[in-house]
Protein backbone atom coordinates (compact mmCIF):
# COMPACT_ATOMS: atom_id res chain seq x y z
CA UNK A 1 0.00 0.00 0.00
CA UNK A 2 2.67 2.35 1.18
CA UNK A 3 4.77 1.60 -2.84
CA UNK A 4 1.01 2.40 -4.41
CA UNK A 5 0.90 5.37 -2.54
CA UNK A 6 4.62 6.10 -2.94
CA UNK A 7 4.13 5.82 -6.91
CA UNK A 8 1.18 7.76 -7.22
CA UNK A 9 2.89 10.55 -5.38
CA UNK A 10 5.57 10.56 -7.92
CA UNK A 11 3.19 9.67 -10.95
CA UNK A 12 1.25 13.02 -9.93
CA UNK A 13 3.98 15.07 -8.98
CA UNK A 14 5.43 14.01 -12.41
CA UNK A 15 1.89 15.16 -14.22
CA UNK A 16 2.47 18.53 -12.52
CA UNK A 17 5.93 19.36 -13.63
CA UNK A 18 4.83 18.39 -16.84
CA UNK A 19 1.62 20.32 -17.60
CA UNK A 20 3.99 23.29 -15.85
CA UNK A 21 6.55 23.01 -18.96
CA UNK A 22 4.05 22.36 -21.36
CA UNK A 23 2.34 25.84 -20.46
CA UNK A 24 5.53 27.55 -19.88
CA UNK A 25 6.77 26.77 -23.95
CA UNK A 26 9.95 27.81 -23.94
CA UNK A 27 10.35 31.38 -23.95
CA UNK A 28 6.75 31.86 -23.07
CA UNK A 29 6.12 35.13 -24.90
CA UNK A 30 7.34 35.01 -28.36
CA UNK A 31 4.95 34.97 -31.59
CA UNK A 32 6.83 34.75 -34.78
CA UNK A 33 4.01 34.52 -36.69
CA UNK A 34 2.81 38.50 -35.45
CA UNK A 35 6.67 39.34 -35.70
CA UNK A 36 6.14 38.68 -39.26
CA UNK A 37 3.30 40.28 -39.64
CA UNK A 38 4.30 43.43 -38.03
CA UNK A 39 7.70 42.90 -40.34
CA UNK A 40 5.51 43.07 -43.34
CA UNK A 41 3.54 46.11 -42.97
CA UNK A 42 6.37 48.24 -41.84
CA UNK A 43 8.59 46.74 -44.91
CA UNK A 44 5.43 47.74 -46.78
CA UNK A 45 5.08 51.03 -45.52
CA UNK A 46 8.71 51.78 -46.02
CA UNK A 47 9.52 50.46 -49.55
CA UNK A 48 5.99 53.19 -50.39
CA UNK A 49 7.59 55.75 -48.73
CA UNK A 50 10.98 55.55 -50.33
CA UNK A 51 9.54 54.22 -53.63
CA UNK A 52 11.55 50.95 -53.39
CA UNK A 53 11.14 47.60 -53.63
CA UNK A 54 13.47 45.94 -50.98
CA UNK A 55 13.16 42.65 -49.26
CA UNK A 56 13.27 42.70 -45.52
CA UNK A 57 17.43 42.71 -44.86
CA UNK A 58 18.48 40.15 -42.58
CA UNK A 59 21.55 41.97 -41.16
CA UNK A 60 18.88 45.50 -40.76
CA UNK A 61 16.28 42.91 -38.93
CA UNK A 62 19.16 41.44 -36.44
CA UNK A 63 20.36 45.04 -35.36
CA UNK A 64 16.59 45.83 -35.16
CA UNK A 65 15.84 42.83 -32.89
CA UNK A 66 19.01 43.15 -30.69
CA UNK A 67 18.00 46.99 -29.70
CA UNK A 68 14.36 45.75 -29.32
CA UNK A 69 15.73 43.34 -26.29
CA UNK A 70 17.93 46.11 -25.23
CA UNK A 71 15.34 48.95 -25.25
CA UNK A 72 11.75 47.24 -24.90
CA UNK A 73 11.43 47.67 -21.21
CA UNK A 74 12.26 51.70 -20.86
CA UNK A 75 10.12 53.99 -19.26
CA UNK A 76 11.57 56.73 -21.39
CA UNK A 77 13.92 57.06 -24.38
CA UNK A 78 15.59 59.88 -25.80
CA UNK A 79 16.87 60.84 -29.45
CA UNK A 80 20.13 59.10 -28.68
CA UNK A 81 19.11 56.23 -27.29
CA UNK A 82 15.74 55.33 -29.70
CA UNK A 83 19.02 54.88 -32.92
CA UNK A 84 21.49 52.01 -32.79
CA UNK A 85 24.15 52.14 -35.47
CA UNK A 86 26.40 49.29 -37.17
CA UNK A 87 28.81 49.06 -39.54
CA UNK A 88 32.25 50.54 -40.31
CA UNK A 89 30.58 54.42 -41.44
CA UNK A 90 33.18 55.23 -43.81
CA UNK A 91 32.00 52.68 -46.73
CA UNK A 92 28.39 51.30 -45.34
CA UNK A 93 26.22 51.94 -41.92
CA UNK A 94 23.14 50.31 -41.01
CA UNK A 95 20.76 52.62 -38.56
CA UNK A 96 17.85 51.18 -36.79
CA UNK A 97 15.17 53.51 -35.02
CA UNK A 98 13.09 51.89 -32.17
CA UNK A 99 9.54 52.89 -33.14
CA UNK A 100 8.07 55.02 -30.63
CA UNK A 101 5.23 57.01 -29.47
CA UNK A 102 5.61 60.79 -27.56
CA UNK A 103 5.77 59.99 -23.86
CA UNK A 104 2.89 62.34 -21.61
CA UNK A 105 3.73 65.52 -20.02
CA UNK A 106 7.64 65.27 -21.89
CA UNK A 107 9.73 65.36 -24.72
CA UNK A 108 10.76 61.69 -24.31
CA UNK A 109 9.58 58.97 -25.83
CA UNK A 110 7.99 55.44 -25.00
CA UNK A 111 8.46 51.98 -27.58
CA UNK A 112 5.72 51.59 -29.39
CA UNK A 113 4.09 48.48 -29.01
CA UNK A 114 1.28 46.31 -30.78
CA UNK A 115 -0.77 42.94 -29.04
CA UNK A 116 -1.73 40.58 -31.18
CA UNK A 117 -5.04 40.32 -29.29
CA UNK A 118 -5.99 43.62 -29.48
CA UNK A 119 -4.71 44.10 -33.22
CA UNK A 120 -6.94 42.78 -35.90
CA UNK A 121 -4.67 44.67 -38.92
CA UNK A 122 -1.22 46.31 -38.45
CA UNK A 123 -0.81 49.87 -39.87
CA UNK A 124 2.75 51.16 -39.43
CA UNK A 125 3.24 54.32 -37.85
CA UNK A 126 3.44 57.14 -39.84
CA UNK A 127 5.61 59.33 -38.32
CA UNK A 128 7.99 57.08 -37.59
CA UNK A 129 8.08 55.65 -41.08
CA UNK A 130 8.63 59.42 -42.00
CA UNK A 131 10.97 59.95 -39.30
CA UNK A 132 13.69 57.33 -40.93
CA UNK A 133 12.79 58.80 -44.63
CA UNK A 134 13.94 61.96 -43.24
CA UNK A 135 16.87 61.12 -41.71
CA UNK A 136 18.38 58.70 -44.50
CA UNK A 137 17.72 62.37 -46.62
CA UNK A 138 19.54 64.14 -44.17
CA UNK A 139 22.28 61.23 -44.46
CA UNK A 140 22.60 61.63 -48.07
CA UNK A 141 22.05 65.54 -48.25
CA UNK A 142 24.86 66.13 -45.94
CA UNK A 143 27.09 63.25 -47.52
CA UNK A 144 26.71 65.08 -50.96
CA UNK A 145 27.82 68.64 -49.24
CA UNK A 146 31.22 66.92 -48.41
CA UNK A 147 31.67 65.43 -52.05
CA UNK A 148 30.43 62.02 -51.33
CA UNK A 149 27.29 59.84 -52.79
CA UNK A 150 25.59 57.74 -50.66
CA UNK A 151 23.17 55.40 -51.70
CA UNK A 152 20.06 53.33 -49.79
CA UNK A 153 21.14 49.96 -50.34
CA UNK A 154 18.10 47.80 -48.30
CA UNK A 155 15.76 48.45 -45.94
CA UNK A 156 14.62 46.49 -42.90
CA UNK A 157 12.05 45.88 -40.35
CA UNK A 158 12.79 43.51 -36.80
CA UNK A 159 9.77 43.03 -34.36
CA UNK A 160 10.09 40.81 -31.45
CA UNK A 161 7.22 39.95 -29.04
CA UNK A 162 8.45 40.24 -24.98
CA UNK A 163 5.82 39.85 -22.36
CA UNK A 164 3.02 39.69 -24.95
CA UNK A 165 4.10 43.11 -26.32
CA UNK A 166 4.99 43.58 -30.00
CA UNK A 167 8.25 45.86 -29.94
CA UNK A 168 9.05 47.05 -33.59
CA UNK A 169 12.68 48.73 -34.98
CA UNK A 170 12.95 50.29 -38.62
CA UNK A 171 16.65 50.69 -40.79
CA UNK A 172 18.23 51.35 -43.06
CA UNK A 173 21.40 50.80 -44.89
CA UNK A 174 23.72 53.33 -46.85
CA UNK A 175 26.52 52.85 -48.79
CA UNK A 176 30.00 55.03 -49.84
CA UNK A 177 29.68 55.35 -53.91
CA UNK A 178 31.71 57.82 -54.14
CA UNK A 179 34.97 56.52 -56.26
Amino acid sequence: MKKIKRFAAVFLAGIMALALLTACGGSGSDNPEFDAKVESAYLDALNKAFGTSFENDDAIRALAVTHITEKSGADSLTNETIWKTDGNEKNVVRQVMLCWELKRDTRSYVPLFYQAANAQTITANRLNVQALLGTVNKERDGAKENGRTLELTALGVGAKTIGGKTYVAIGFELTNTTP
